[in-house]
């Protein structure tokens, strides 16, 4: 290690995500070349650890380092300690296979490692980082590279294993509403099929399903409680933050996710590889299709759904990849506790369930109950879907997965769910049909109203494409918590619908 100084640790009240950073002082910095943004390394008693930094003249003497509480959590440093600062050191390789890639060139098992091995260990800057997760967007990755990628990810974090046939679903997302995970993994598990089930929070939705099991139920959980409650339940439904699942993709995530874009590869690498870790080798994937949704024409579905077919193969993992159309939301509900009315109300076969939301539940749980071999047709599978649904199997193993994520309410009915008190309804100034419906646009009025960090927030859709609208009728329900948001909201509405017409005659 090529030490450069030595300086004494101080510790900085700095809170909100603030991350792992030391604070140089400034001049003393400028003497070893180190600029704000760079990378170096802390060592204490031989051991290495990197952390971003950030440059003050005002708080920091030479010879300090200032340093975050979240650093002191996440290494054995402390306050006062004396720690010598080295530049970081990469493994060469990688810094050669990222040039490599940013020419289209094919890169080796060998430097595909080193990229991971430097990314798992915080070596990489943001920017370098950046421009390897851009190579993505301008050169199409090769499969072997893309499943080695995955694979590789995968063991840079913790790797679950249950026996016997473990099942997974996930949708690539981009459509409002479209919450069936809360009703296939109950409906599964019901059946004994095992799906251990992690999910993330909503990055540009109104709601993801991380944001929708949290109205019911905690969602963080360690290790070890996920294991004790898939043997208990057979299931679970847990946010993967903190799970040190495929951690060097969190990474990638991080620094595509400011222009809410995200190249394919990547997408399809963090999925696989974050099933792959949770031991998952029976996987569904969900592509919703759609002018406004994430993947919005079948070439690219075909080819995204190929890419998905090809690395479940190179992992072992026996894959269904399912291009289902979106050219609108699914069910009626877009913000959290509006899609977990939805959910509750299709789990408890209630008169008012969303039955396009129902009927794709059990059309992608029918492909899982065929893909795991618990039936032969399709037929005879969706009959088995339904059939748990209608008999409340589903619903009790629902209630038996609130209870063990300590759930307030495992009894709690679909229409007790609470909703924003402040609310405005929309009504047709004239008769018409409506014919289009942009997801975004949809996406963006929901968010302007608090979702996704306000759960009641929403919007409740009562007319979708194909109805034919009254002048009078209630089109839809805006539901907020806050006057300011709704006012927000209200004049994103005199600016743009969010759907389309044509006039009836």
């Amino acid at each position: 290690m090529n030490e450069i100084f030595s300086a004494k640790i101080v510790v900085f009240n700095i809170q909100g995500g603030s991350g792992l950073l030391a604070i140089l002082n400034t001049e003393q910095a400028a003497k070893f070349w180190i600029k704000e943004g760079d990378k170096i390394s802390l060592i204490r008693k031989n051991e290495e650890y990197i952390v971003d930094v950030v440059l003050s003249n005002d708080y920091i003497q030479a010879n300090e380092i200032g340093v975050t509480h979240e650093l002191l959590n996440e290494y054995p440093i402390q306050e006062g300690d004396n720690v010598l600062v080295s530049y970081v050191q990469h493994n060469p390789l990688s810094m050669q296979a990222i040039r490599k890639k940013m020419l289209g060139k094919k890169i080796s098992d060998e430097e595909i490692d080193a990229i991971i091995e430097d990314i798992q260990n915080n070596k990489l800057s943001d920017l370098v980082l950046a421009y390897y997760t851009a190579t993505s967007f301008f050169y199409q990755t090769d499969d072997h590279e893309l499943a080695y990628t995955t694979k590789a990810t995968a063991y840079t974090g913790d790797m679950y294993r249950f026996p016997g046939v473990v099942a997974g679903k996930y949708c690539i997302g981009g459509v409002p509403g479209n919450e069936t995970t809360m009703i296939i993994i109950p409906l599964l598990a019901s059946l004994g099929i095992t799906v251990p089930k992690t999910f993330s929070k909503s990055i540009t939705s109104p709601a993801a399903t991380g944001e929708c099991v949290n109205v019911l139920m905690d969602i963080s959980f360690k290790k070890q409680e996920i294991i004790r409650m898939v043997d208990k339940n057979g299931a679970c439904l847990v946010w993967n933050e903190g799970l040190n699942l495929a951690p060097a993709n969190d990474r990638i995530i991080k620094v595509s996710s400011p222009l809410g874009m995200e190249p394919y590869a990547r997408m399809i690498s963090s999925i696989m590889a974050k099933n792959y870790a949770m031991g998952i080798n029976h996987c569904l994937i969900d592509i919703p299709m759609g002018p406004t949704a994430k993947v919005n024409s079948r070439e690219d579905a075909k080819r995204v759904a190929q890419h998905f077919k090809n690395v479940g193969e190179a992992l072992d993992v026996k894959m269904d990849v399912q291009i289902t159309q979106a050219d609108q939301p699914v069910g009626n509900g877009i913000g959290a506790a509006l899609q977990v009315r939805e959910v509750l109300r299709i789990l408890q076969q209630h008169e008012k369930r969303p039955r396009d939301l129902e009927e794709k539940a059990i059309f992608l749980s029918a492909r899982l109950i065929l893909l795991c071999g618990m039936r032969k047709t399709m037929k005879e599978a969706e009959k088995l879907a339904k059939e748990t649904l209608v008999s409340g199997e589903a619903w009790k193993k629902m209630q038996e997965i609130i209870k063990t994520q300590r759930g307030e309410n495992p009894h709690i009915r679909s229409e007790e769910l609470e909703l924003g008190k402040i609310t405005h309804e929309v009504k047709a100034d004239h008769d018409y049909q409506i014919i289009w419906v942009d997801m975004k646009y949809l996406n963006m009025m929901v968010r302007s109203l608090g979702a996704p960090s306000e759960y009641k927030a929403g919007i409740y859709l009562y007319k979708k494409i194909g109805d034919k609208v009254r002048k009078g009728e209630i089109i839809y329900t805006m539901y907020s918590t806050s006057e300011n948001k709704m006012k927000r909201a209200k004049e994103m509405l005199a600016e743009k619908h969010f759907y389309s017409y044509k006039e009836l005659k």
